[in-house]
């Protein structure tokens, strides 16, 4: 609920995968600095597709975004849900997040999908020791708990709410 006790308007439901190592690191993408841009670093995933389950969209998504192909019943969770809100001059959307952990040995990201945007992916391995001295997070905190906890063994039987992230976008 919204501080005045009204529900959160959804405008998009997206599935997003957790993806650790063996050596605890966390897979995240998105892009490095640049002189044009600072350093992004998020999980990867997307929206869910009309009539697509959650977990079905986990596994897509982690397959376009990073080439790793796991099946949607080998998907643990969802561990987790975040809301995602991007406000503008009139304007808000919010994306409700879904997520999903699953342990790998470390591989070799690709990007699969077709989407324009996706091309210019980057990828990192981030130790979770380094979440918070690494630039490019949104309020990391949180996900850092919830991943070490994974880490740990303890899986929630119910997803985690985890504090809600955004940007403000200026007036155009």
């Amino acid at each position: 609920m919204s501080a005045t006790n009204e529900p959160i308007r959804i405008d998009r439901r997206g599935a997003r995968g957790i993806i650790v190592d063996e050596q605890d690191c966390v897979l995240f993408i998105g892009g490095y600095a640049t002189p044009d841009r600072p350093a992004r670093w998020i999980l990867p995933g997307g929206g869910i597709d009309p009539g697509e389950s959650m977990r079905d969209a986990a596994a897509r998504e982690l397959y376009e975004e990073t080439g790793l192909r796991v099946a949607p019943a080998d998907l643990i969770g969802p561990v987790a849900r975040q809301h995602y809100r991007k406000t503008g001059p009139g304007s808000t959307f919010t994306q409700e997040n879904h997520f999903f952990l699953v342990r790998v040995e470390r591989f070799e990201p690709k990007v699969t999908g077709g989407d324009a945007y996706e091309q210019d992916l980057e990828f990192n391995w981030i130790p979770v020791d380094d979440f918070l001295t690494t630039d490019g997070f949104e309020q990391v905190e949180p996900l850092l708990h919830l991943v070490k906890r994974l880490i740990g063994g303890d899986v929630p039987a119910e997803p985690v709410e985890l504090e809600t992230i955004g940007r403000r976008l200026g007036a155009t």
